[in-house]
C-alpha cells in the first residue's frame, strides 16, 4: 500500500529498497540495472539542459494515496472505442492490462500478428523482449525510463511476421480510473516488425474527469528491413493527471516510421520521441500539435541519430498556447560524418492567443558529413491582423474569424492523419477546446 503522506520522490526511494516482485512483469535480472541506477540518479531539474523548460516541482511534490479498486463504467470504454470503431482494442486500466474490456490477445487475432501481454510471456519470450529494452538507449537518459522498466507490472509485446501487412489498426487506449488520491502507471509496449511488414498503432491516453495519476509509459519500436510503422498518440487526459513519455524506434534499412502527436489534455506532458537510424534509406516522419490552456505545460522533445547515409526525417510540430499556458519543442538532427545524402528538415510554427501564454522552441541540428540536405526553422506569432480584418469584411465577427485562422493553422496537420474517424475525433477535440476560449489576443 502507498502511504498517504509519501510525494512521488518519497515513493519512489521506497520502492527501490523493496517491492513485491510478484507484481512485476520483467525478470529480476533485467530489473536489477534499472533499480541499481534508480538508487543512484536523481530526478531532472532545470540546470539539465534537456528540461530547463520543464519544471518538476509539482509532479515530485503530489502526495499519494493508498491502493483503490478503479472505478470505471462500461459505457465510458465504449465511447473511448469509437474513436476507433474498426480496430484491435487493447485497454489497459490505471496501468494494467484489462482481458474485461480488450480484445482477445495471441497469435490468432490476424495472420502473421501476435500480441502478448508482458505478464504472459514464456521465459523464452521475456527474453527476446529484454534483449529489445536492452538494446534502448536514450539521449536523454534520466530517472523516468528506468522507472518504467524497473516497476513494470503490465505491458505488451507485439510482432509481426515478415511480408504482413496489417489492414486494421491496433488501439492502444490507457485510461486512468476516477480515483480520490494520486495513481502511478508505467506500462511498457514493445514492437518488433520484420521485413516488409506494415502495421499501425493508435495509443489513446485519457481519463476520468476526477482521475489524478502520474503516467510513465514507455514504448520501444524495432523495425527490421523495409518494415512500416505508423505511430499516432493522442492525450486527453484530465487537468490532474501528469504524464512523462518514452519512445525510442529502431529503423531499419529502407523502413518507414511515421509518429503523429496530438497532446490536448493533462496537467503537464513532457513527449520523448528518440529515432536511430540502423540501416540506409530509411525515413522518419514526424507530425505533431500541442493545443494549451489554463496552465497546462506541454514539453515535446524530438532526437534523429543520422547513423547511415540516404536516409531522411521530417518533423513539422506546431502550437498554439492560450492563457497561463507553456508549450515547449526542443528537436535535435544530429547527421553523423558518414550518413551522406542525408535529408533533415525540421518545422516548430506556434500560436500565442494570450499576452500571458508561453512558447520555448530550440530547433537544433549537429552535421558531421559534408553532403547534406538539412534546414529547420521556427516561429512564434499571433495571428494576422489583416487575415481577421479581411473575414470581418466578409460579415464574419472578429472572434469567429480568430477561430477559424486558428483551426486552419492546426488542420495542416491534423489533415494528414490517414484514419478517418481519427482524424474527426482530433478535429473536433481541438475544435472544441478552441471554441471555449475567451479571450484571443487579435
Amino acid at each position: 500500500m502507498i502511504d498517504t503522506t509519501k510525494n512521488l520522490k518519497d515513493w519512489f526511494q521506497d520502492q527501490v529498497r523493496g517491492r513485491d516482485d510478484d507484481q512485476l512483469v520483467l525478470s529480476p535480472e533485467f530489473r536489477a540495472t534499472q533499480l541499481e541506477a534508480l538508487g543512484s540518479n536523481g530526478f531532472p531539474t532545470r540546470k539539465d539542459e534537456e528540461w530547463r523548460y520543464t519544471p518538476l516541482k509539482e509532479v515530485l511534490s503530489r502526495d499519494f494515496g493508498s491502493d483503490e479498486t478503479p472505478k470505471i463504467k462500461a459505457a465510458q470504454v465504449d465511447e473511448l472505442k469509437q474513436v476507433l470503431p474498426e480496430a484491435t482494442h487493447l485497454v489497459f486500466i490505471d496501468g494494467k492490462f484489462s482481458q474485461e474490456y480488450s480484445d482477445s490477445v495471441g497469435s490468432g487475432l490476424a495472420e502473421g500478428l501476435h500480441i502478448h501481454t508482458l505478464e504472459s510471456l514464456n521465459p523464452t519470450e521475456l527474453s527476446r523482449v529484454e534483449d529489445i529494452l536492452a538494446n534502448v538507449q536514450f539521449t536523454d537518459d534520466t530517472i523516468f525510463q528506468q522507472m518504467a522498466l524497473g516497476f513494470c507490472s503490465s505491458g505488451l509485446y507485439i510482432q509481426v511476421d515478415q511480408n504482413i501487412e496489417l489492414k486494421l489498426p491496433l488501439h492502444i487506449l490507457h485510461l486512468s480510473s476516477s480515483k480520490e488520491s494520486v495513481t502511478f502507471s508505467s506500462g511498457v509496449t514493445v514492437v518488433h516488425q520484420q521485413a516488409n511488414s506494415k502495421l499501425t498503432i493508435v495509443q489513446q491516453f485519457a481519463s476520468s474527469t476526477k482521475s489524478k495519476a502520474t503516467t510513465l509509459p514507455l514504448d520501444a519500436i524495432l523495425l527490421d528491413e523495409g518494415a512500416q510503422l505508423d505511430l499516432y498518440k493522442l492525450g486527453l487526459e484530465s487537468a490532474e493527471t501528469d504524464h512523462i513519455s518514452n519512445t525510442s524506434a529502431q529503423v531499419g534499412p529502407s523502413a518507414s516510421f511515421r509518429a503523429h502527436q496530438y497532446l490536448l489534455g493533462s496537467h503537464l506532458t513532457r513527449s520523448n520521441l528518440e529515432v536511430k537510424f540502423t540501416g540506409s534509406d530509411a525515413e522518419a516522419i514526424l507530425r505533431g500539435i500541442y493545443l494549451g490552456k489554463d496552465d497546462q505545460h506541454l514539453d515535446i522533445r524530438t532526437y534523429l541519430d543520422h547513423a547511415h547515409p540516404d536516409c531522411k526525417s521530417d518533423q513539422h510540430f506546431r502550437g498554439v498556447m492560450n492563457d497561463h499556458s507553456r508549450g515547449v519543442f526542443n528537436g535535435m538532427v544530429l547527421v553523423r560524418e558518414h550518413a551522406q545524402r542525408t535529408d533533415a528538415q525540421q518545422s516548430n510554427k506556434n500560436l500565442l492567443l494570450s499576452r500571458a501564454a508561453r512558447i520555448d522552441t530550440k530547433p537544433q541540428l549537429e552535421i558531421f558529413a559534408d553532403d547534406v540536405k538539412c534546414a529547420h526553422g521556427a516561429t512564434i506569432g499571433e495571428l494576422d491582423d489583416n487575415a481577421i480584418f479581411y473575414l470581418q469584411s466578409r460579415g464574419i465577427s472578429k472572434s469567429d474569424a480568430a477561430l477559424m485562422l486558428t483551426r486552419a493553422f492546426a488542420a495542416e496537420i491534423t489533415d494528414e492523419i490517414q484514419i478517418e474517424s481519427l482524424r474527426e475525433h482530433i478535429q473536433v477535440a481541438i475544435s472544441e477546446q478552441l471554441s471555449k476560449v475567451t479571450s484571443i489576443n487579435v
